[in-house]
């Protein structure tokens, strides 16, 4: 039982707080640039703590379903893919909004219903806390490499209080990065310069995150494709066709805590392929491994070999990526 709760804790204080702080820090900055209330620090704090608290919620509530159902609840790369996208575009608009590029970014605030308001008695107060608290708990829909493999351990426990213990304290281990990060921003919104700074800040993390999506969807429109076409390809880099033992291509992908190395970038169409994955001391993201075209997923081994199956079903670029789509490899596929 110990375990359960001291390995999520230690996991989430350590490098969990900085990934999961890459994919969903930009969503906790959004909410204190739009809850409108200036200089007022403590209620910076507050609406810092209802993110992370929502964002336990969620979490926790997540984790007892995933040990409740176990392997039948399941987030794709293609569906985390437009829910980066989403996330992307309402953090550019956020960071318009704070600009002043244009009058229309005013309406991208997210504001409580009003007959919510209307129960209550101080509504700024309300505002202020309703927009972290929402985005602390949609954070749920966007879990970096290292919650993804918190939720497979959640799923591989079969129990729904063991599940939502070790998202709970995974969480929990996560939350002091988050909480400091969030002074940080309190900080640099009191000053308008700081503010610019803050919503160049944001814009870049939007882009990133609709960077990421197009990854995960496996679109070719990325910026990672769009330099690669600019520069030109490094002919020195590959690293030929892959061979066909037993009736299937074989290709080796070794993983590393930096990224991916494939021994072959060639496959031919309509033939099986058998992907074996070599973990190398992977301790990032990166061993979040997943295929978009195929809703391939799985989270490698630290050290180890792990294997996918597919077939390539059309012609062009395949692409391969981690969860938080930092990480990313290709195949050209052939006839």
């Amino acid at each position: 039982m110990l375990s359960s709760i001291w390995l999520p804790f230690i996991t989430g204080l350590t490098t969990g707080g900085l990934s999961c702080f890459a994919v969903q820090g930009g969503l906790l900055t959004s909410a204190l640039a739009t809850d409108g209330t200036g200089d007022k620090k403590h209620i910076k704090e507050k609406s810092i703590l209802m993110f992370l608290l929502a964002k336990l919620i969620s979490y926790t509530i997540l984790g007892f379903i995933l040990g409740l159902l176990g392997s039948a609840i399941k987030i794709t790369p293609k569906f985390q893919g437009y829910l980066e996208l989403i996330v992307g575009l309402y953090m550019l608009a956020t960071a318009a909004r704070l600009l002043d590029i244009h009058p229309i970014f005013r309406y991208f605030v997210i504001q409580p219903p009003k007959a919510f308001l209307r129960l209550l008695r101080n509504k700024s107060q309300a505002q202020s806390f309703f927009t972290p608290a929402l985005l602390g708990f949609l954070t749920v829909l966007i879990p970096c490499g290292i919650t993804q493999a918190m939720m497979l351990l959640a799923i591989a426990g079969g129990n729904a209080i063991s599940g939502a213990s070790i998202m709970f304290f995974f969480v929990l281990g996560t939350s002091p990065v988050f909480f400091l990060m969030g002074l940080a921003a309190v900080s640099l919104l009191k000053n308008k310069v700081f503010s610019i700074i803050a919503a160049i800040f944001i814009a870049i993390m939007g882009i990133m995150a609709i960077n990421s999506g197009q990854i995960l969807r496996g679109s070719v429109h990325t910026i990672q494709n769009y330099y690669e076409v600019l520069v030109g390809g490094n002919e020195t880099s590959q690293t030929g066709i892959a061979k066909i033992v037993n009736g299937k291509q074989e290709a080796t992908i070794y993983v590393k805590s930096g990224g991916y190395q494939s021994d072959v970038d060639t496959l031919r169409v309509g033939i099986p392929v058998k992907l074996i994955l070599i973990s190398q001391n992977a301790r990032s993201c990166a061993r979040a491994f997943a295929i978009p075209e195929f809703n391939l997923f799985k989270v490698l081994s630290q050290d180890g070999t792990d294997t996918m199956e597919f077939t390539p079903t059309k012609l062009g670029r395949l692409t391969y990526t981690c969860s938080m789509g930092m990480y990313t490899g290709s195949f050209n596929v052939i006839k």
